[in-house]
Parts: structure tokens; sequence; C-alpha cells
């Protein structure tokens, strides 16, 4: 081959390799198999700004926002009614740079090591909150732990055995699981051989009665499982120890606390995470901009943490800002997970999209996707492990198509 033909055939070579790859399609009967009381499981963005706000608030539709991966509206729609607070005056500033910072996932597993119960807690629009507790599990397990509790997964024989049976979580397994993030929180523990039990209070008449009850559900279980460990993933102040004031008096870990005569380790993931603008956000998360989630120790080797009366939490999570690549927030991108461009250029559905992965041997439409993202293009990035993947690219018509790829 001359010097010549051999240039063409290497650039001919190149772009055949920056072409993007051709999917079969196949048009699909897309059914979302959730709760009959569900209206839809996953909303369009529009749907959701000119029917959810309007007839659910703001708090919905953050969720809403949450469960198809548009981390920018979900900050945004979630602080609609927020108001600006305190900035640290020139002195707290810094005190507070003289503080040590440490990587939040290894300063945890080294302080659960000893402890029986660890109660983390999340913002309930905050998928980010949900990747860090799952990427806890595994150091977790190595240290003992057992069992993970769930505010969220409804507590019915049915739901577990059919999680034991099928392997993975559904649309039907609880309420805020069906985020993606949820589910591979439960995904992950699963296969590590976690125990998984909801212990939410049912039939509860206000807000104390159903800390009591909560509490009482998760003692029930370690009374079944004498001296083995526990991960309890809650909503919001649930994590609070101590005195806790007003209607609930205690929070769940309080009242956990107070029954067992076991002082858990609490975690707060809520206070020290972003807004949608730095106003909004606490004083000392406002002059940080942490790489990856992380603790503060003060003198003596302290945490950073929030307190109030004569309660608090032992430690508090600095997460990172949400930094977008690809169009994906980088916090997703842990592990063995990736970034995997989609593009479906020849496919003759109009947009705008929600493009759903489901991994290959799960039911589709009744598992809760590993991924979901919104598109207006006809392109996506998915943020998955290498394996087998159902594909399924659904538009505001309602019609819905069928592929699959394979992630190495």
């Amino acid at each position: 081959m001359t010097p010549i033909r051999l240039l063409l055939f290497s650039l001919s070579l190149i772009l055949l390799s920056c072409q993007p790859k051709m999917y079969q399609f196949t048009d699909y009967d897309f059914e979302l198999k959730g709760f009959d009381w569900d209206e839809s499981n996953y909303k369009f963005p529009q749907f959701i700004q000119d029917s959810v706000i309007t007839k659910y608030g703001n708090q919905y539709a953050a969720w809403d926002y949450a469960y198809i991966g548009d981390i920018k509206r979900l900050h945004e729609t979630w602080d609609i009614s927020a108001s600006p607070r305190d900035s640290l005056s020139k002195g707290a500033i810094d005190t507070f740079r003289t503080y040590r910072a440490v990587k939040a996932i290894d300063y945890i597993l080294e302080a659960a090591k000893e402890e029986q119960i660890v109660i983390i807690n999340e913002a309930h629009h905050m998928p980010q909150h949900r990747v860090f507790t799952t990427r806890l599990l595994e150091g977790l397990q190595q240290h003992g732990f057992k069992h993970l509790g769930l505010e969220a997964y409804y507590a019915y024989n049915k739901n577990d055995s059919m999680l034991q049976v099928k392997g993975y979580p559904t649309l039907t397994s609880g309420f805020y699981t069906k985020d993606p993030q949820f589910g591979q929180m439960i995904r992950k523990a699963h296969q590590l051989g976690f125990g998984i039990f909801g212990y939410e209070s049912e039939g509860h008449a206000g807000g104390k009665e159903r800390e009591i009850n909560q509490a009482r559900n998760i003692e029930q279980f370690l009374k079944a499982h004498p001296g083995e460990k526990f991960l309890i993933h809650c909503g919001f102040a649930h994590a609070f120890e101590g005195n806790l004031g007003g209607q609930w008096e205690k929070a769940m870990a309080g009242r956990l606390a107070e029954y067992t005569g076991i002082d858990p380790l609490t975690i707060s993931q809520t206070d020290y995470s972003e807004r949608s603008q730095r106003a909004f956000e606490r004083p000392q998360y406002k002059i940080t901009d942490v790489e990856a989630p992380t603790v503060y120790l003060k003198e003596e080797n302290q945490p950073v943490t929030v307190t109030r009366n004569d309660g608090g939490f032992d430690l508090a999570v600095f997460h990172p800002r949400t930094k977008m690549k690809d169009g994906r927030a980088q916090w997703l991108v842990y592990g063995d997970r990736k970034v995997v461009p989609f593009a479906f250029p020849n496919l003759n559905l109009e947009p705008p999209y929600l493009v759903f992965a489901y991994v290959k041997g799960e039911e589709v439409g009744h598992a809760v996707p590993l991924d979901i993202q919104f598109s207006e293009t006809k392109a996506a990035n998915l943020v998955l492990h290498p394996g087998e993947y159902n594909i399924v690219v659904w538009n505001e018509e309602g019609r819905a198509v069928l592929t699959e790829i394979v992630v190495k």
C-alpha cells in the first residue's frame, strides 16, 4: 500500500470511529407499573412546571425533578420560598480556616468500626445524598454491618419476598425509592447481603407519634437480631439526637437511644449541601468549595456539626457542589460507573425524551431504572456500570422505542 493510500485508509478509519453507533430500535408499548395512586412515576419537566408545582407545591416538584436527574431544576424549585442566611464574621471565617478537612467516607468508616447503629439522613430531593450512603455500604459491610433500615421502604412481607426473588427494587418498593440513585442503594445493599427493612410509622396521628413508632419499629428489628449492626437511612431531622424541641420533642434517633440504651453514630448530610444560590446556604458551607465529601475537624479532632438545645448530630458531611460534565453531575461517577454517550440521530421520534436504562434481566417498566436522563436532543449521556442494558426512549406523546446496549 502506497503512503497516500495508507493515509487515506487511516483517515477513513478515524472518520468511521467518530460516527455515532447505530442502534436497532423497535417500537415498544412502554408502561410504568407502579402504584395505582401514583399518576405517573416519571414526569417530563414541562408537566412538572405546569401541573405539579401548582397542584402539589414546590417540594413535590423538586422530588419529581430529582427522579429524572434534573439537578438544576430540583434546586431552583426547592428554593422557591428560600430566604438568604447570615454570613460568617471575619473572625469566624479565620477560625474555620484552621479546621482540618478529611475525607468523609474514610472518617465515617473508621468511626463506625465500634458502633452498633449508624444513622445517616438525606434531603428527599437530593440524589447526591443517596449516592453517598451507597458508597458507604461496602465499607460498613466489612465492619460487620448486616442490616439496612429505610424510612422510604415499604415494610410489607410481599415487598421483602419480591426483593429476595427478583433481586432488584421495583416501583412498588417504596416512595422515594423510585429515584434511580435510591434504587441503586437498595440494589447494592441486596447484592452485598444486607437485610433490608422498612421502619416507617403507619397510622400515626402526629409528629411525635411518628418518631416514637419509627424508633419502636427499629427496636423490634434490633431485638430480633441481637448484637448485630445496623445502618439506618432516614430523612432530615429524624437523625437528630437529644432534645429537638417543638412538636416532636425528640426525633427518631433520640427515641431509639432512649428505648435501646444504644448511643448511635448520627450523621447529617442535609446541613452542609448546596442550594440553588450560596445566599441560601449555611454560613460555614458558603465559604467552602470541597472537591469530595468532607468532614471538618476542630480542636481535639471534634467534627463540625449542627447542634440545637441539648442535642444534635455526631458529625456532618460537607458535600461538593455539583459540577457538570457531559451533561451529568460528576458525583454520579464513582467506582466502575462511567458516562456512556448514547446518540440516536436517525430515530423517528419527536423530542423531548426521557431516556431510561434498565439492567438486562430486570423488568422494564417495573424495575427502578439504573439511570434516567431528560433530553431535548437525539442524544443522552447515561451513567452506567459495565454490563448489559435495555434502553427505552420515551417522548411526551407517549411513544417509545426499545434497544439494547453493552457497556464494557
